[in-house]
């Protein structure tokens, strides 16, 4: 059966509505709160931008059930020891598994902080050299190569001498009694390959064919040519929902994400004004195919009970109705009994 999580757009509203929101979905029958992890937002008009990780410490408390990032960036203001250390202690703190979602990030995450933006090749490594060390470090000697198994003593310090980052006798102090779960965002077969090497998870906002025929077979015949099994890969999708009774008020309250149909997210954009901009090129009909739009709960249910049909795990839905509280009641009512 698949499982219906709440994206928690950390662009879209303040840390404490955040919250709230969160909470709403939890108790309408939503299993997992994911949330994104960025510096600049999408858009620029009534954005903002929470910082994820400061956030997931307060849902630690207010939410129950797993919680995670969808979109970590490794790439390169987040050194990966930082990012080890900082899950593995969001882990320590929640009863609830705690879900690290890695990708090859976005420039708008590294431009402003004055990090280079470098070409995709470059980023997939970093990617993966960012996997090596966090798994390390926290203790997941069966997911690392040989080398760098070698590299770790036996209480627990690792170094690492990458081509991109660095160990020297790293260890983590902190920890629970199980790691974080890893799963690894991508939206082409190349990351989609880290996956099936070393996470529990692939995410993607990839839906149709390009899903069923590029992304889902690849993930299975790379997970078995790593002799790892293919169905105990997650695969989630997130999708961006908004509901009203009114269709063209639905359809109008996803204009903060436009962009997104533009493929904005492999350009080196990064000043939320521009990326904003682009979005208003975008078509209706490009709209419309992008985003779930609804004016009935019927149609909700229908459209993810299509996108389990594709064979993911779990729908991460984001909320971007003009009332959002309207569609966290009719998933609660009618769309999640359903499925």
């Amino acid at each position: 059966m698949v499982r219906i999580d709440y994206m928690a757009h950390q662009e879209q509203y303040d840390p404490t509505t955040l919250l709230d929101y969160g909470e709403h979905a939890i108790d309408s029958g939503y299993e997992t709160v994911w949330t994104s992890d960025h510096f600049h937002p999408w858009f620029h008009t009534d954005a903002e931008s929470g910082f994820a990780w400061s956030w997931l410490g307060a849902a630690t408390e207010r939410l129950d059930g797993p919680i995670g990032t969808c979109v970590t960036p490794a790439t390169g203001h987040y050194h990966p020891g930082m990012i080890a250390q900082a899950f593995a202690t969001l882990q320590q703190l929640h009863d609830d598994p705690v879900l690290l979602g890695l990708s090859t990030g976005e420039a708008m995450n590294e431009t402003p902080l004055g990090f280079d933006w470098p070409e995709y090749p470059e980023r997939r490594d970093r990617l993966e050299e960012a996997i090596q060390i966090i798994r390390a470090l926290w203790g997941d000697e069966e997911w690392v190569s040989d080398a760098v198994r070698d590299r770790i003593d036996e209480e627990g310090f690792v170094s690492y001498d990458g081509d991109r980052f660095d160990l020297d006798e790293a260890k983590l102090y902190t920890t629970a009694d199980r790691s974080p779960e890893l799963h690894i965002a991508a939206n082409g077969p190349s990351t989609a390959r880290l996956a099936a090497r070393y996470a529990d998870g692939f995410i993607t906002v990839k839906k149709g064919e390009e899903y069923t025929d590029r992304l889902y077979p690849a993930i299975r015949r790379y997970a078995e040519e790593e002799g790892n099994d293919p169905d105990a890969i997650e695969t989630t999708l997130l999708v961006t929902a908004s509901y009203h009774p009114e269709y063209e008020r639905a359809l109008e309250a996803t204009r903060p994400w436009w962009a997104t149909t533009q493929n904005v997210f492999d350009r080196a954009m990064a000043n939320p004004k521009e990326i904003e901009a682009e979005g208003e090129q975008a078509t209706r009909e490009e709209i419309e195919e992008k985003f779930l739009i609804a004016d009935d709960p019927s149609a909700i249910a229908a459209q993810l009970e299509e996108y389990a049909e594709m064979g993911f795990d779990r729908i991460a839905v984001g909320n971007t109705s003009p009332e959002p509280e309207r569609l966290f009641d009719v998933m609660h009512d009618e769309v999640i009994p359903s499925l």
